[in-house]
């Protein structure tokens, strides 16, 4: 029985000495700067953006390493954003990278007399932005004159109705319209047709309404919550109908839009990692212009057109993703 008590004392007492060892240990990844990186959602061009902001953090001297890097993704709700960008404000990050005008608008509300600095990432319109402090980032802004270009080529016609789907969740939605409408002027016959989306559960309804129209295209805008349903929700429904969709960027056509003039998110991501490095390194967010991501590249699907039967124009300068 001694010998039991003995045990169970050194036992005891090895616990007690490797608990205060413990106590006494440093946690070094508790002393390490938060990135704070808010992505609105998932689809290919924001997971783009997201590479491509960790590719500008990379090639502008910035280690992960030394840095806690936080990826929180909000799936296409403004409110979660927000808790999530109060949570970074809490946490006293160092910088907060929002993609997409929603999270973007969440950051720079939770920052607003705050000592933390917001970059936003592929935000349309950033006039939006315009009112905040501390904030810079990079702006996705799409040349409808060439997109029309691209939609008016593939459909061998421009006495077109084109049918768009639009987000009341994204402030900049509504202005794309209105520029695709204006780019649209210069073309006789030409009528855009626009529905406005509610929340992601009536995207059904809405296309197939402007199906009803009797549109004889879609043209999808830079709307992450539009875009996020594109391939599970718009394809199948404008592919049974035979009805092409023009992207607005290169993921979209390699998911199945028929072709696009497209902004490259790698890019815009990476603009964004770029001006997050600056502020990292010791300058503030007044101190950083915006970026203006304008240019596009044109780009087709090769099978997506051949299954809607449009036929490739020679008018037309552009690259073939279809696998």
């Amino acid at each position: 029985m001694r010998n039991i008590k003995k045990i169970i004392a050194f036992v005891l007492t090895l616990t007690l000495v490797f608990a205060f060892a413990g106590c006494g240990s440093k946690d070094t990844s508790s002393d390490k700067k938060i990135i704070g990186i808010i992505q609105f959602g998932s689809h290919a061009s924001l997971n783009n953006c997201y590479d491509g902001i960790i590719k500008g953090l990379a090639e502008n001297g910035i280690n992960e390493e030394d840095y806690n890097i936080e990826l929180l993704n909000s799936n296409f709700d403004p409110s979660v954003s927000q808790t999530q960008a109060n949570n970074l404000v809490n946490k006293n990050a160092a910088v907060i990278i929002a993609v997409a005008t929603p999270s973007a608008v969440a950051a720079a509300n939770a920052a607003a007399d705050k000592d933390v600095p917001v970059v936003y990432c592929a935000i349309t319109d950033s006039t939006v932005m315009e009112n905040y402090d501390n904030v810079t980032g990079s702006s996705d802004i799409p040349n409808f004159e060439k997109q029309l270009e691209v939609v008016t080529g593939f459909m061998n016609k421009t006495n077109l109705k084109i049918g768009v789907l639009y987000s009341t969740e994204e402030s900049s939605s509504p202005v794309q319209v209105e520029n695709l409408k204006k780019a649209a002027e210069k073309y006789d016959g030409m009528e855009i047709l626009d529905s406005a989306v509610a929340d992601i559960n009536t995207i059904d309804t809405k296309t197939n309404e402007l199906i009803a129209r009797g549109v004889d295209c879609f043209v999808n805008l830079l709307d992450n919550t539009v875009v996020g349903k594109l391939e599970t929700n718009i394809l199948p429904i404008t592919n049974e109908k035979k009805i092409p969709v023009f992207g607005s960027e290169i993921e979209q056509v390699r998911v199945g839009c028929a072709a696009s003039a497209s902004i490259d998110y790698i890019d815009v991501g990476a603009s964004a990692g770029k001006s997050a490095a600056e502020i990292l390194g010791g300058k503030s967010a007044s101190e950083i212009p915006v970026a203006f991501i304008t240019e596009p590249t044109n780009y087709y699907n090769s099978k997506v057109c051949e299954e809607l039967g449009l036929s490739i124009p020679t008018s037309v300068t552009a690259e073939d993703v279809a696998k």
